[in-house]
């Protein structure tokens, strides 16, 4: 069941609905606080929006990183993988030879 939630990120109240708990709610404004906060710190960025954009990035890439090397030593995620290899191979193989 989601509930409302009200959080502050840069001091900009936000009413947010989530079916988590509220501590993991603030847990994660946070984070996002503290992303955007060492992008400003840089001093290279003044727009606030241009910072959220800048730390969504950096997240984004850390995400993506992290998912890439869990699904590398991920034993299950790598047979899943390689069974669908197989998959698309033999699919091509009988494309060719009924072209």
């Amino acid at each position: 069941m989601k509930q409302s939630v009200r959080v502050s990120i840069l001091g900009q109240e936000f009413h947010l609905r989530s079916s988590a708990s509220a501590e993991h709610v603030h847990n994660v404004a946070a984070f996002v606080e503290e992303q955007i906060s060492q992008v400003t710190a840089s001093g290279r960025v003044v727009d606030t929006m241009q910072a959220a954009i800048l730390a969504l990035f950096n997240v984004s890439a850390s995400y993506l990183d992290a998912r890439s090397q869990n699904a590398a030593t991920n034993p299950e995620c790598l047979g899943r993988v390689k069974s669908l290899a197989d998959r698309i191979e033999k699919t091509l193989e009988s494309e060719s030879t009924t072209r």
